[in-house]
């Protein structure tokens, strides 16, 4: 069921400019609101597993999308949906920025579920990637906005569900290459044969 919820979730762009070429706002509306309620139950204990701060950012963030998905449904309005991907990603914004202020990145707990443990300089490096991810979601975000707002649709829709994942993919490529070439640490990872010929192993490790 969460896999399904989640390539429903990739793919909300693309059925929401569908759907709305047939449809009016509110029926399109009411499907999206179930299924953010059933993200919302099927999550609960995750969430309530995470630290305090950013397990109410997770709450108030699936808040804030039942509220918008339940007033385009009540007002009849396209622009509340064309928002909800830019909800999406400010919540996901503040759940990063959650995580820094609590302590831990959220770029470092990730870390440290494949490593024991981590340099000095990774832990500084783990607080740097999580502010990019802080930024380039935020900005992402103000796109979505301004492309909802100003009404093209199209625009919108290729963006949020095509340019956006591009966006998405690039970031964490480069970032994923350039960890490689700075701190030279292979976990096993299908791509090490190929990154270990770019960037040999320094003597001595790390």
């Amino acid at each position: 069921m969460k896999w399904l919820l989640g390539l429903v979730g990739a793919l909300y762009p693309l059925l929401i400019a569908a759907g709305l070429v047939r449809f009016e706002p509110r029926t399109v509306a009411l499907p999206v609101l179930g299924l953010i309620l059933a993200r919302a139950w099927l999550g609960r204990h995750a969430l309530a597993r995470l630290p305090r701060a950013t397990s109410v950012a997770g709450v108030a963030a699936l808040a804030a999308l039942a509220t918008l998905a339940a007033f385009a449904a009540l007002a009849n309005s396209e622009a509340s949906l064309l928002l909800l991907p830019a909800c999406v990603s400010l919540a996901l914004m503040s759940f990063g920025l959650s995580t820094l202020i609590a302590g831990r990145p959220l770029i470092e707990s990730l870390a440290r579920m494949q490593v024991d443990s981590l340099s000095e300089p990774e832990v500084r490096y783990c607080r740097q990637v999580t502010w990019v991810w802080v930024g380039f979601l935020a900005a992402n975000g103000a796109a979505i906005v301004a492309l909802a707002l100003l009404g093209q649709r199209s625009h919108w829709a290729l963006y949020t569900g095509v340019i956006s994942y591009l966006l998405i993919g690039a970031l964490f490529a480069s970032e994923y290459v350039y960890r490689h070439y700075r701190f030279r640490r292979y976990l096993g990872a299908p791509t090490d044969p190929l990154l270990m010929r770019m960037f040999p192993p320094r003597e001595g490790g790390r």
